[in-house]
């Protein structure tokens, strides 16, 4: 991994820890705002530009496998 690729990396990192804490700190029932779902889609486009076929067909895996535990997670509490 070169410098410039490692500073891109540590900015992505940066910028997910910052919105983790913005949602975290939201109410578990809260919807995410227009501007959190367009910020997000910033991070997936940084890190796709960056990523080989092979890895962002993993990364989108353990992207589905997370939100479908989540998702059974959510309809757990509400039962």
């Amino acid at each position: 991994m070169t410098w410039e690729e490692r500073q891109l990396y540590q900015e992505g990192r940066s910028r997910i820890d910052d919105l983790r804490e913005r949602l975290a700190a939201g109410s578990g029932e809260s919807l995410l705002t227009r501007g959190e779902a367009v910020e997000i889609l910033d991070l997936l486009e940084l890190f796709a530009e960056r990523m080989s076929p092979e890895r962002w067909d993993r990364a989108l895996e353990a992207i589905a496998h997370e939100a479908a535990r989540r998702a059974d997670l959510l309809v757990a509490r509400r039962n």
